[in-house]
């Protein structure tokens, strides 16, 4: 019997992409969505993060509308990271005792409120006073990790935190689109209204939809501030230190790349919030096609050393060519080179990671690398400002190049042995 090929060009790529992938085993039929206590969360997670990047693209330009400088708006965006890096950490120690749903919930109405004083800024100080209520009320995805430890068992824990990158990946393709879109058209406001819309919708179905699981506290873990002291002991640790020094000069330019390109697109190329949204869109949209159709076949060829090796320098010239790309072309090009080496780079680090990491403390491993992720997202946009408006745009460049490059020297530093790692589980 002949095989009908779908007209539609969409449903050919996803036919094709399901075909030739292990996606399907992972979303459609494998233990991400076997258990159905995942399904609310999922949810819960995404139209949280839609609302975050709807927002992301438009900062600098609204900003701009009350003559802030370029160092005051990487403090503007800043702001929202710094209070979510010291509140994400108390409010997951919180929800160990008050439990998951009351906190979520409280989280989800503090981005609404955020969002809607957002709408109505008429000023910049309220403009901040709209991201630091954000960011002190935001422990959507620590509590959202935590809930998902709650209803999963330990050997399909890491397949489930998958929601949360998933959550990512689709958020960045269709949130910063209509972002843009809704501020080039209808003005600043309304993705901010749209914004504290789903805000509203993640909280009616947390409210309603998701049920509150039973959990046992470590009483031995640290919670609230302390946690940042495990930061500290891992670092210590010598066959992890490189490991996560490698992770934290990944995390840097990606932070940097992120939060100040909207500004840079502004200053430098002229774009319109419009034309941000899509090409960060597009850079989403091929870092979900890296991760699911390149990354497996690639690290099962070559390995993960090797692979995070050829990802970082991937980063590297693609943030080198941010510097010099005008054209088109050329910032395809750029999108390329950067989504790649982040797409193939972020898995393979965090797999190798989980090896090196002792048996007991796989998670709190990965913890301590989600910290030092929200530590680069905290600096980098101040530090971008600075490089924008003090010496020159093109310098986020050159400066996300320089600590990617740092990334590549630890990164060839690490041991090529797979027998040294301390797990030996296949990865990825």
């Amino acid at each position: 019997m002949p095989i009908r090929r779908p007209g539609n060009p969409a449903t050919t790529v996803i036919c094709l992409f399901r075909r030739r992938t292990k996606l399907p085993s992972l979303l459609f039929h494998g233990t991400m969505f076997k258990n159905k206590a995942l399904i609310p969360i999922a949810v819960v997670v995404f139209v949280d993060l839609l609302g975050f990047t709807m927002i992301l693209p438009l900062l600098p330009y609204y900003a701009k509308t009350f003559a802030a400088s370029d160092e005051m708006i990487g403090f503007l965006v800043a702001s929202y990271s710094i209070c979510q890096f010291f509140a994400g950490p108390v409010l997951g120690g919180m929800s160990d005792r008050f439990g998951r749903r009351p906190l979520l919930i409280y989280s989800q109405l503090g981005s609404m409120a955020g969002f809607i004083l957002l709408a109505f800024a008429n000023s910049l100080p309220l403009m901040f006073l709209s991201r630091i209520i954000d960011g002190i009320s935001g422990g959507n995805l620590t509590i959202a990790q935590a809930y998902i430890a709650d209803v999963t068992a330990p050997e399909d824990r890491a397949a489930a935190m998958g929601i949360i990158g998933m959550g990512f990946g689709l958020s960045f393709i269709v949130g910063m689109p209509i972002g843009g879109f809704l501020a080039t058209h209808y003005g600043y406001s309304t993705p901010a209204f749209l914004a504290a819309f789903f805000a509203l919708c993640s909280t009616s179905l947390t409210t309603f939809y998701l049920k509150e699981h039973h959990h046992v506290r470590d009483e031995n873990a640290k919670t609230g501030l302390n946690y940042y002291v495990r930061v500290i002991e891992y670092l210590r640790d010598k066959d992890l230190r490189k490991l996560l020094l490698t992770f934290l000069f990944f995390a840097l330019p990606f932070s940097l790349y992120v939060s100040m390109f909207s500004l840079f697109a502004m200053t430098e190329l002229n774009f319109t919030t419009e034309q941000v949204g899509l090409f960060l869109g597009f850079v989403g949209l091929l870092g979900v096609l890296w991760q699911g159709v390149v990354i497996r076949p690639l690290v099962r060829k070559i390995g993960e050393v090797f692979c995070l090796r050829i990802g970082l320098i991937s980063m590297v010239l693609g943030l080198v060519g941010l510097a010099f790309a005008r054209t088109t072309p050329g910032l395809v090009a750029i999108a390329i080179l950067f989504s790649f080496g982040t797409g193939v780079t972020r898995p393979t680090i965090s797999s190798l990671i989980t090896q090196l990491a002792p048996p007991k403390r796989k998670g709190g491993a990965l913890g301590v690398s989600s910290s030092l992720e929200s530590f680069s997202r905290a600096i980098t946009p101040i530090l971008g400002g600075w490089l924008i408006g003090g010496l020159h745009p093109n310098w986020i460049g050159y400066a996300g190049a320089m600590m990617a490059m740092v990334a590549v020297v630890l990164a060839f530093g690490i041991s090529r042995d797979r027998h040294a790692l301390t797990d030996s589980a296949p990865s990825l």
